[in-house]
């Protein structure tokens, strides 16, 4: 019996010696285990926009269509098809013979009726001619000048000019076409400066107000941004869709965009400093985010962080991490907190729009 107990006491003691050496193998090894690569990059500080991003339409400061006054034949075009004019540039010309023959016409009435007035003012007071006569003389010399103003703007009628700066669109017109009042020959807009109306959701009317930073942006423009200014605001909330129409003016000085075009529109409503990390240094796990930072020791440390805004490729830290604080950007997808960790330089750790916020000025 004695030999089976001191038997089973040699076993135990076996037994509990090799569990000792193989835990102390395995914390051995784990002691041992080589440093992870990693790259890491400072938390900056910059500002961050908070930005409302909505879609818009471009319309011209100024568009109208260009009718005929009167009626007459094309005698001269004087316009390209698209073409930049100024204010008072001969668009087309109308036949204007008869209203020319008109006009001298009217301008003899005039002079003769003008002549006998001044010399029947100049015998009133005698016998030769009454007061009555004198005003019936004046009535006429002021009926004939204005029918002489009537005929010069009739004859000015048969030239179109431009009413103002613009960008004339395309030709509904030929020469020697015979043309009707109110028949259309061409639109005219001005463009240097387009208006941008776009729709803002009611609950932004505590921060939209008229002077604001607008920026445009356009598919037919990838990567070109256009800036401008909230002109004005409308007066009332539309019902139905519970939002405020508001008007950007739009610095347009290459007349790249056209009146009718769809356009993507920021509007920046406040701008603070943010601490920003690059985004893949934040690591999700459900509602929770993490970011990798490196103590004294190189030795990696996991932080809970709460995320804000986002800017070229970095994310906003509202809590959980201090200016400067290094982040592993690259190497810390199989990290735990007290890992050791070998910094390393990379510039390709960054992408480039990344790396030109990092040496941004604070």
């Amino acid at each position: 019996m004695l030999r089976v107990i001191a038997g089973l006491v040699v076993i135990a003691v076996l037994a509990t010696a090799g569990w000792w050496w193989l835990g102390d193998e395995e914390t051995t090894a784990t002691v041992e285990r080589p440093p992870t690569t990693v790259n890491v990059v400072p938390a900056i500080s910059r500002p961050l926009s908070d930005n409302l991003e909505v879609v818009g339409t471009a319309r011209a400061t100024r568009a109208i269509v260009l009718l005929t006054e009167v009626k007459g034949r094309v005698d001269a075009i004087h316009f390209q098809e698209g073409q930049e004019v100024e204010a008072g540039d001969l668009l087309v010309a109308l036949d204007d013979r008869a209203a020319r023959a008109a006009m001298n016409r009217a301008r003899a009435d005039y002079q003769r009726a003008l002549s006998d007035y001044q010399r029947a003012s100049r015998l009133a007071g005698g016998s030769a001619i009454s007061e009555a006569e004198v005003a019936n003389l004046k009535t006429t010399m002021e009926s004939a000048r204005a029918g002489m103003e009537s005929g010069r703007a009739v004859l000015e009628d048969h030239t179109l000019r431009a009413p103002f700066d613009g960008v004339v669109g395309l030709r509904q017109v030929d020469q020697g076409a015979f043309l009707q009042v109110g028949d259309a020959i061409t639109t005219l807009d001005s463009v240097r400066n387009l208006e941008v109306n776009f729709q803002v959701p009611e609950r932004y009317l505590a921060d939209i107000r008229p002077g604001l930073t607008v920026e445009v942006t356009s598919d037919a423009y990838p990567g070109k941004t256009f800036r401008g200014k909230v002109l004005m605001l409308d007066s009332r909330v539309e019902a139905a869709s519970r939002s405020l129409t508001v008007k950007a003016v739009l610095d347009n000085g290459e007349a790249l965009l056209r009146p009718g075009q769809f356009l993507q529109v920021s509007v920046l409503l406040a701008e603070h400093q943010a601490l920003l990390v690059p985004e893949q240094a934040v690591i999700s796990q459900g509602a929770q985010s993490y970011v990798f930072t490196v103590n004294n020791g190189n030795l990696a440390e996991r932080l809970p962080v709460s995320l804000g805004g986002r800017r070229d490729g970095w994310v906003e830290i509202t809590a959980g991490l201090k200016q400067g604080q290094p982040v592993i950007v690259n190497g810390h997808s199989r990290l735990g907190s007290g890992a050791p960790v070998k910094v390393v330089e990379d510039e390709g750790a960054l992408m480039p729009a990344q790396r030109a916020l990092l040496e941004e000025p604070a």
